[in-house]
């Protein structure tokens, strides 16, 4: 009975031994991780990620608890689990040809208690939940614009509203389509607003205050000098977005301006987390203004494009991501008037005016 009894005290001591072992020597987190294919620029999923925003949800249960840090191709997230416990949320994105593949990495750490570090062995609470954030995220990704804005050129700018006589028209997104639209708008709207004793006071205008079942629709017109009119059988008047805006100047055809310059703002507005790029409903205003014949075949080659900032909107991330060059000049045939620059980019835009019928 004795030499039993020192075999299980051994064999207790040896259990204890490798326990203490474990506990102190094992694993202090559990995490599980996922490797994803993104079919979008490794450059613009890298500033998605390193942009998240505290209180993002990265799976059901665990949110961003800080503002993540990125060190080269690798952004950090420290997060928060429903029941307490801590823990991060690491994404390594490597360039995979036009795309790229992004690595989802989920840990949470242990505490002191042994019965925790031991579930590490399986990947603890982690285990069951590295399917859904990497499912979230590759999503959240894949709703980006497949565009790069590496080369986009913008400035920051503050625009003051002017009176403004337009005709309203949707349309689709051909090509034909649009540049129909605007060339109709340079023979028939200045008739109409002479007959109204309005001055035309400045280039022709596109506002595209919204998108209706897949189509634009513009307010089509002039910014102009005269009274007001108080009643329009045709046309009515409003005033033109004011406040900061993004502007790019573009001297392509039409047929190129979406890959060129609408993409890779959207792209950055997207990396920026200033747009969600799974829905329209929050797309930001934008118009186009024409300082050259827009009748030409191939629309105007000659033409400033804003992004009007929403209302209460900080675009500090957006000029982190991607830095505002100096305002470009003035193409030669445009107005001497022009936006100034602005150096704070916190500053808010109200929206376009209410108009009058």
């Amino acid at each position: 009975m004795a030499a039993v009894g020192r075999t299980l005290l051994i064999v207790v001591v040896v259990v204890l031994g490798l326990g203490a072992a474990l506990y102190f020597l094992g694993p202090k987190t559990a995490s599980r991780s996922q490797t994803l294919e993104i079919e979008r620029p490794a450059a613009t999923v890298l500033a998605r990620l390193s942009s998240t925003p505290v209180g993002a949800t990265v799976v059901e249960g665990v949110t961003i608890s800080e503002v993540p840090t990125t060190e080269g191709d690798t952004v950090t997230a420290p997060v928060a689990f429903a029941d307490g416990a801590t823990g991060r949320v690491t994404y390594t994105v490597t360039a995979d040809g036009e795309g790229s593949n992004v690595n989802v990495k989920l840990e949470q750490d242990l505490g002191a208690n042994p019965m925790n570090r031991f579930a590490a062995i399986t990947g603890g609470e982690v285990a069951p939940l590295i399917a859904g954030a990497a499912s979230a995220v590759e999503t959240d990704l894949n709703a980006l614009p497949n565009a790069s804005f590496a080369g986009l050129q913008y400035s920051v700018v503050d625009l003051t509203a002017r009176p403004f006589f337009y005709v309203e028209n949707c349309s689709d997104t051909s090509v034909d389509s649009i540049t129909s639209i605007i060339g109709q708008a340079v023979v028939a709207i200045p008739p109409v607003m002479s007959a109204s004793r309005l001055t035309v006071n400045g280039p022709l205008m596109a506002v595209e205050p919204r998108v209706v079942s897949n189509q634009y629709c513009y307010q089509v017109g002039y910014p102009y000098a005269g009274r007001q009119p108080r009643a329009l059988l045709i046309g009515k008047t409003g005033e033109t977005p004011a406040g900061q805006a993004l502007r790019v100047v573009y001297t392509g055809e039409e047929a190129n301006v979406i890959g060129q310059v609408y993409d890779p703002m959207d792209a950055l507005l997207g990396a920026a987390h200033l747009d969600n790029p799974a829905t329209r409903e929050d797309d930001w205003v934008t118009y186009e203004v024409y300082n050259d014949d827009a009748t030409q075949a191939g629309g105007s080659r000659n033409r400033e494009i804003y992004y009007v900032v929403p209302q209460g909107v900080d675009i500090a991330a957006l000029t982190r991501i991607q830095a505002p060059s100096e305002a470009a000049a003035v193409p030669a045939n445009a107005p001497a008037e022009t936006p100034a620059t602005t150096e704070a980019p916190a500053t808010t835009t109200p929206a376009p005016a209410t108009t009058t019928p």
